[in-house]
């Protein structure tokens, strides 16, 4: 051998160290024809039981002789084709046949240009290690067969497949006899295994002697198995458990999370993906995808005069009739309150109107309600994809929009969106030229939602919701106006009216006897005017009550948009006497310098932390961190959105003080609210 970039004395230098080494070194040729040896040392010889002359000129791969898929050789080949240095595992073989293993430290040399003109490797003994490991893995693996007689399936194969043990725990799971099973290959009894995860799992771990992991269904014995295989002497051990009763658990998760808890429907969430996913899918194909929203007509009327619980069941009984239609191109949903969705692909218009037509007569059809048959009506609109460039949402608004024609033009009827007649800006033109005459025409009004103590289910406050009672929409909810009345100077004048009226109900229920907080939202136009503190404060004078009987509540929001004028505006409000409720608190604005710098005395934890107790782990965590933060800094705490017997029950493990939600009651008239939930407020 000759080092073509090390001088002649450095050579005979370099050989006489190489050849005292211990351990085994080879040299190859990178400007050789398939990298050939050019050299190796006596510790090479000892090692391998090769003579020089049997490897120089040959690849080194010859050392693991036919065991070529091995993990290192990839590490190798990059390194050589890069002109890098790398360490790897290898499997090899001595002249006899012997495995030993080595592990191979490999490094360039280079000439005085920086090209590689040949590569050292460094190669040591480590079967005694591998051994070890070796015991250890299967003395593991046999303490697990021991215990897995007890608790789970276990089988072993050899590297042919055949079943060399089961027990009987496996035996019972796969619905055969052990005793039937030994010694049988293990696809020949199993066939439709083959190609599953089970199958795939299996053939990695044999190939690559390391742990594999994976569960499925496995069809031919109605389970769901949970698998761990482990690479043995002898080929595999398989340990696995049913996992059924954690899979049907899962799914139950899942279904909750999709579905409407009241109807059974599939929810807003799994809705919107749906119609994303066949947007996506009929674009390709150019048919046609639908969006039908359906509003029922007058509900709140069902719910004053035969209570809230009547009212579900006529929504359930809608449910049923809407989930008749179900099918692969039709996918009823409910989106909210009294508003349901059905999505409906492949089909053209006047399919999509006689689809709707029907819907429109199934809910009609009279609903036996407390020993009484009441007929419901609905207001549809439809909104058609024809290009596939609309999103999901814009989909839903469109018939949205549609929806709120059909309320305009009668009720009990349908239209279909066009982007002339039906578009979002004529219906938002339409409310807000109504808006301009809707206070002085006494269109507005304040329905008022309990707020209860938690420790002993005293209403405690109220909070004063407007509603706008137009005299062709009906009653709408803010969700209807309020967007639009925040984009014009009227949100000033609605503001003030909301808070004159608030103050003067509350008022009224004091010369009365009872005493509770009222709550008003403030906008943030309004929270933008210095002079709105004594504005407030004025009203509050006018009606004869107290500051400290109002709590504002501002969202998180506002603060975002001018952080030091808004709390300037709030210490001011604070130091007339008013209480400062930061609402929806958890919705991306918050954090600990808001808190300690906001002159606030309340926050109400967002909706969706008590919505998703049901679904999310970390949720209860979360209310209490915010709970125990909110502690610290001596505020009041208020949960909002609670719905269920459950959410109340698990809060009453917070420090929370208060709740809101329809649990509590919903939002009623002045009257209806003092007859039902006064003679639990505090005396006056």
């Amino acid at each position: 051998m000759e080092f073509r970039s090390i001088g002649r004395n450095s050579e005979h230098f370099l050989r006489a160290m190489l050849k005292l080494s211990s351990s085994a070194i080879l040299i190859t040729d990178a400007k050789g024809i398939d990298n050939p040896i050019v050299f190796v040392n006596p510790a090479f010889e000892i090692y391998t039981g090769y003579r020089a002359d049997e490897v120089l000129g040959r690849n080194c791969r010859l050392l693991q002789q036919n065991d070529r898929e091995q993990p290192g050789r990839a590490v190798l080949s990059e390194a050589i084709r890069t002109g890098t240095s790398c360490e790897a595992i290898f499997r090899n073989y001595r002249k006899n046949g012997q495995l030993f293993w080595t592990h191979l430290y490999m490094f360039p040399v280079t000439d005085e240009l920086g090209d590689v003109t040949h590569f050292v490797g460094i190669q040591h003994d480590i079967t005694a290690r591998r051994k070890a490991e070796h015991e250890v893995t299967r003395a593991n693996a046999q303490v697990a067969s021991i215990l897995s007689r007890i608790t789970e399936g276990c089988i072993s194969v050899d590297h042919n497949w055949n079943i060399t043990y089961i027990n009987a725990q496996a035996g019972v799971w796969l619905d055969r006899r052990p005793t039937d099973l030994v010694g049988k290959n293990l696809w020949d009894e199993f066939p439709q295994a083959v190609g599953s995860v089970f199958h795939e799992t299996y053939q990695r771990v044999m190939r690559t002697q390391q742990f594999g992991h994976c569960e499925a269904f496995y069809a031919p014995v109605g389970r769901w198995l949970e698998a761990r295989t482990y690479p043995s002497e002898e080929g595999l051990r398989i340990f696995f458990i049913d996992i059924s009763h954690r899979k049907e658990y899962e799914f139950a998760l899942v279904y909750a999370a999709t579905h409407d808890a009241l109807t059974g429907l599939p929810n807003r969430t799994a809705c919107l993906r749906t119609l994303t996913r066949r947007l996506h899918t009929n674009s390709a194909s150019g048919d046609e995808v639908a969006a039908i929203f359906i509003d029922l007509d007058r509900f709140k009327e069902i719910n004053d005069a035969f209570g809230h619980a009547a009212g579900d069941e006529v929504l359930v009984a809608i449910g049923n009739r809407l989930q008749k239609f179900s099918s692969e191109t039709c996918y009823p949903s409910r989106n909210s309150g009294d508003e349901f969705v059905v999505i409906v692909s492949g089909s053209d218009e006047g399919h999509i109107r006689t689809l709707a037509s029907q819907l429109l007569a199934a809910i009609a059809t009279p609903i036996e309600l407390r020993g009484r048959d009441i007929t419901i009506g609905a207001s549809i609109g439809i909104a058609l994809a024809h290009d596939g460039t609309q999103t999901a949402d814009e989909l839903l608004n469109q018939a949205d929009t549609a929806m709120y024609l059909t309320k305009v033009n009668g009720r009990h009827s349908l239209s279909v969106y066009n982007g002339e007649a039906n578009s979002w800006d004529m219906r938002r033109h339409r409310l807000r030229n109504d808006m301009l005459h809707a206070i002085q025409n006494g269109e507005f009004l304040l329905y008022y939602q309990p707020q209860l103590s938690l420790r002993d289910n005293s209403v405690v406050g109220a909070e004063a919701l407007v509603r706008w009672q137009h005299p062709e929409f009906g009653l709408l909810s803010p969700a209807a106006f309020l967007e639009i009345a925040e984009e014009s100077p009227l949100i000033i004048e609605m503001g003030a009216w909301v808070f004159n009226e608030a103050c003067r109900q509350l008022r009224e229920w004091e010369s009365k006897g009872h005493s509770l907080k009222m709550s008003v939202n403030v906008s943030a136009r309004q929270l933008a005017n210095r002079d709105l503190p004594e504005m407030l404060a004025q009203v509050t004078k006018h009606h004869g009550i107290s500051a400290d009987c109002i709590k504002l509540e501002v969202t998180e929001s506002m603060l975002a948009q001018d952080f030091d004028a808004t709390s300037q505006v709030l210490a001011a409000l604070k130091m007339k006497g008013f209480r400062i409720a930061l609402d929806d608190f958890g919705t991306g604005y918050s954090n600990l310098a808001y808190l300690s710098r906001l002159p606030v005395t309340a926050i109400k934890i967002d909706r969706s932390f008590v919505t998703a107790l049901a679904v999310d782990e970390l949720a209860l965590p979360l209310i209490k961190g915010i709970v125990a933060l909110a502690k610290s800094l001596n505020l009041h705490v208020i949960c909002e959105g609670i719905e269920t017997e459950e959410q109340r029950a698990v809060l009453e493990g917070t420090e929370c003080d208060s709740i809101q939600g329809f649990l509590t009651g919903r939002p009623l008239p002045a009257e209806i609210f003092f007859a039902s939930f006064m003679h639990r407020a505090p005396q006056s």
